[in-house]
């Protein structure tokens, strides 16, 4: 094992003229990052997993894996990531059940990201952006993806919100599907690709709120090909959300490696390759803890370890 403190840390707060405040997204996942590993967990509930697990599919099938899963996970692991789309599948009772696991993500000292990639005129996401974001919303998530199709400004009440609650939005830059890559290797006018465009606007923007990390992180799959790890690079003020590790092909030694500029800043994600190891706790326990010690490996800088 690390030996790092895996115990629920207390909540970072600031104080302002005798006012507390929640400390930003960025700063509950550094600290939680260092105690328990940056390993995103991702919660997908879907049909073929019940069906692996022996569950009826259906509201109860997601609240008994769910619980399962977030027991194995404890506190172990930094963020958990619920995949909205296997909750809405089942309509009210399985939005119902996303609001459940949120409060349990939170209530172990999680951070809970909630991966919806919504994109909408601007309207629209600050409907979304009181839905997903912030303990007092319909879900409470703590960060949400989101989807640039409709522009990266019809963003905007997303990033108010994100920044008003010291919550963390996640753009999709490069995805971890090859379907992606057409749209996402386009060229604009003026020579640079759609990812490349997307992720200058991210830095820009993290710029103008001050030097740091921002609020703003980028989903870059770890699928990535190496040719195109330069897209990286123009994220220096960035959390970067890395899925595909597992089933989708991506190991966390290429994390280290691909993601080697972005040290410190990188949360690699792990769904299916964890959650086929239900329902026993003991296996699903087992595979969080391997796959923990190897996103520290990797994203410390350490001699990387190839986990399948």
């Amino acid at each position: 094992m690390n030996g790092k403190d895996n115990r629920r840390p207390d909540h970072l707060h600031r104080r302002i003229r005798g006012t507390q405040f929640m400390a930003s997204f960025v700063e509950r996942f550094t600290d939680l990052a260092g105690r328990r590993s940056p390993l995103c967990l991702g919660l997908d509930p879907s049909e073929e997993l019940l069906g692996q697990w022996g569950l009826e599919n259906d509201a109860e099938g997601l609240r008994r894996f769910c619980g399962t899963v977030l027991e194995a996970a404890g506190d172990l692991v930094a963020v958990v990531k619920p995949q909205m789309g296997f909750f809405e599948r089942l309509g009210p009772k399985g939005l119902n059940e996303l609001a459940v696991a949120t409060a349990q993500i939170r209530s172990q000292g999680s951070l809970c990201l909630i991966d919806a990639k919504r994109g909408d005129v601007a309207g629209t996401m600050e409907g979304y952006a009181v839905a997903m974001l912030g303990a007092g919303s319909g879900f409470g998530g703590d960060a949400v993806t989101v989807s640039a199709y409709l522009g990266f400004g019809a963003l905007q009440p997303m990033f108010s919100r994100a920044i008003t609650l010291g919550a963390g939005v996640f753009v999709v830059v490069q995805s971890s599907n090859p379907d992606g890559r057409l749209l996402q290797d386009a060229r604009h006018p003026d020579g640079r690709t759609v990812a490349e465009a997307l992720a200058d606007d991210i830095t820009a923007f993290n710029a103008s709120q001050g030097a740091g990390i921002g609020v703003l992180g980028a989903v870059v799959g770890a699928t990535i090909d190496p040719a195109a790890t330069a897209i990286i690079d123009r994220l220096p003020q960035a959390l970067i959300l890395a899925p595909g590790v597992g089933a989708q092909g991506a190991n966390m030694a290429e994390v280290g490696t691909k993601f080697r500029s972005a040290q410190g800043r990188v949360l690699p994600s792990v769904s299916r390759a964890i959650l086929r190891h239900g329902p026993s706790l003991v296996g699903l326990r087992d595979a969080i803890e391997r796959y923990r010690e190897a996103a520290w490996s990797a994203c410390d800088a350490e001699p990387s370890l190839a986990v399948s």
